[in-house]
């Protein structure tokens, strides 16, 4: 008989777990990371939750440089397509949901819609951009068919070379985007044509399309509301019949080229009762009266000029928002100052507030003590992401994000970011260059971490840095992770032995520290008191000496 001390290989209890049992718990991973982590665990794990982690793929590559971005669109094709093949239909069936191109022009390839189309059958939400280059009459992009959301983002390209191309309605490619879209896709349910210009795009043919379930609208700087025609008495305008054809919206995100605030005047107060994110000016909010109680998002699409509209003003229209619990909003600022009241006409408002996102441009806005300081007066904010001009002088991005953390522990995440100030030219010329570094941009992500109690434990931080060198010489970009630890020094996990833990104690800035230091200088006071009576003796007992050394 033999013995023998090698253990045995114990199998996983993955392996033996049923794969809609996997998948339930991958479902309650929030993060990324961590499904992905789980999945690659075995397998047979991977091959359960494969499909909640491939859910949705965005594609994104950005260039400057055309060559170079065929030839990276060509490898990303090629790659893509070999994920197809590598990971099998049967996988992909299950899988793929969603997937958006992001890029400054299309794919150069459009084998690339071929094999999505044909790979992924369940595939309903595709995405794309247009640039420069119109996709081909042929392209197998508008082969799809049944679609519950399309996303088509206009760049820069597009504005600049083809920005009345949808005037004409017998133009090839805008009969192809509308027989896709109006014809082949009854059940659509999100649509989004997004872009950034100052002068807008048209794109009337949306609003000749009917889809009884859409919920989701997202129009950037397009125009559509409006006919070659004089209208006749009591006709209502395109986008506003459009709006009364769609009563189940639930997300409504516009533009200030969409459609003019007054317009809003001819809606129909029963339609749109179900919408609870809106994004788009707050002139348009405004005209939408009949909404303003289901509310429950809001972004502002374009800044607020505080020269122009005060901060009082969209303080007032916030207060009518009563289920208000997401805010993205931006200002900007021409002169420095404290915006400590502009802050806390937010808190009168928006109580209930349970994301925010804060912008202050051009000039420095918020000192980050103050500023942590003030947001306690939102009981209910868990997210936050603030974007300011940095004051002289004021703290880095580590010490305001601990700030930030420990003067509000019910914080989940927040997002800290500076921006450069935007500076008038006082003279007459401006120099092409500067001379001296300056940190163009700084942003940072933080995580929370509180104990049982509520007190803020450590603070996950991913920081990054871009800074300009001066005469041209480039940029540079630096990123750091790190954990910060929030508790005390005196805290039991944390407290440190010897000399280095009384020291850490003496220069802590807490109830203990300062027990600490009173204990020291009353010591310190006990000592001179000691050290007086000492020297006071000696010299009287050296008096007395010399005195009988006289006598």
């Amino acid at each position: 008989m033999f013995c023998s001390d090698t253990p045995r290989k114990t199998r996983s209890p993955f392996l033996a777990t049923p794969s809609d049992l996997l998948i339930e718990i991958a479902l309650l991973l929030e993060r990324k990371r961590d499904l992905l982590n789980f999945s690659l665990t075995s397998g047979h794990v991977f091959s359960s939750v494969a499909p909640v982690l491939y859910e949705s793929v965005v594609l994104r590559y950005r260039t400057t440089r055309p060559r170079i971005g065929r030839s990276a669109t060509l490898l990303l094709k090629i790659e893509f397509i070999d994920i197809l093949n590598r990971l099998g239909g049967s996988f992909l069936s299950y899988a793929l949901v969603k997937f958006v191109w992001d890029a400054d022009e299309m794919p150069y390839h459009e084998d690339m819609w071929f094999a999505l189309r044909i790979g992924c059958p369940q595939l309903k939400y595709v995405g794309t951009t247009v640039g420069s280059i119109l996709p081909d009459l042929n392209s197998h992009l508008f082969d799809f068919i049944d679609l519950h959301g399309f996303y088509l983002t206009l760049k820069t390209g597009f504005y600049e070379n083809h920005i009345d191309m949808f005037l004409d309605e017998d133009e090839p490619t805008f009969r192809k985007f509308s027989d896709m879209l109006i014809r082949r896709c009854p059940n659509l349910e999100e649509l989004a044509i997004d872009g950034v210009s100052s002068v807008p795009a048209d794109i009337h043919f949306v609003v000749e399309g009917r889809w009884p379930k859409l919920r989701k609208l997202t129009l950037g700087d397009v125009c559509i509301d409006w006919i070659p025609r004089p209208m006749n008495p009591g006709e209502k305008r395109p986008f506003i019949a459009f709006l009364e054809e769609h009563p189940d919206l639930a997300t409504l995100n516009l533009s200030r080229h969409t459609i003019q605030p007054i317009h809003f005047a001819a809606l129909d107060p029963t339609c749109l009762g179900h919408v609870t994110a809106f994004s788009g000016t707050h002139q348009q909010l405004q005209a939408l009266t009949h909404i303003h109680r289901s509310i429950k998002s809001v972004t502002f699409r374009d800044p607020v000029e505080t020269r122009e509209v005060s901060a009082p003003t969209v303080a007032t229209l916030l207060r009518e928002l009563v289920s208000l619990e997401e805010l993205r909003i931006s200002f900007t600022l021409h002169s420095m100052y404290d915006s400590g009241n502009l802050l806390r006409s937010l808190i009168q408002s928006c109580p209930n507030l349970r994301h925010l996102e804060l912008t202050c441009g051009h000039k420095p806005s918020f000192q980050l003590d103050a500023f942590a300081k003030t947001i306690r007066g939102f009981p209910k904010l868990r997210t936050l992401h603030l974007t300011i001009v940095k004051y002289p002088g004021d703290e880095n991005l580590a010490t305001g994000a601990t700030r930030i953390a420990t003067a509000n522990p019910r914080l989940h995440k927040f997002g800290l970011t500076f921006i450069p100030p935007v500076y008038p030219v006082p003279l007459p010329f401006s120099l092409p260059y500067r001379p001296f570094p300056f940190p163009a941009r700084a942003s940072g992500s933080f995580e929370l971490s509180c104990d049982q109690h509520g007190h803020p434990m450590s603070l996950s931080a991913l920081e990054h840095n871009r800074t300009v060198w001066p005469l041209g010489l480039g940029v540079s970009s630096s990123t750091k992770k790190y954990v910060q630890d929030l508790r005390p020094l005196s805290s039991p996990g944390r407290r440190k032995k010897g000399l280095r833990g009384v020291l850490g104690l003496l220069f802590e800035q807490s109830a203990a520290g300062e027990e600490m230091r009173m204990i020291v200088f009353c010591t310190l006071l006990v000592c001179l008191a000691i050290w007086g009576f000492i020297a006071s003796g000696s010299r009287r007992s050296s008096r007395i000496r010399g005195a009988i050394g006289w006598n």
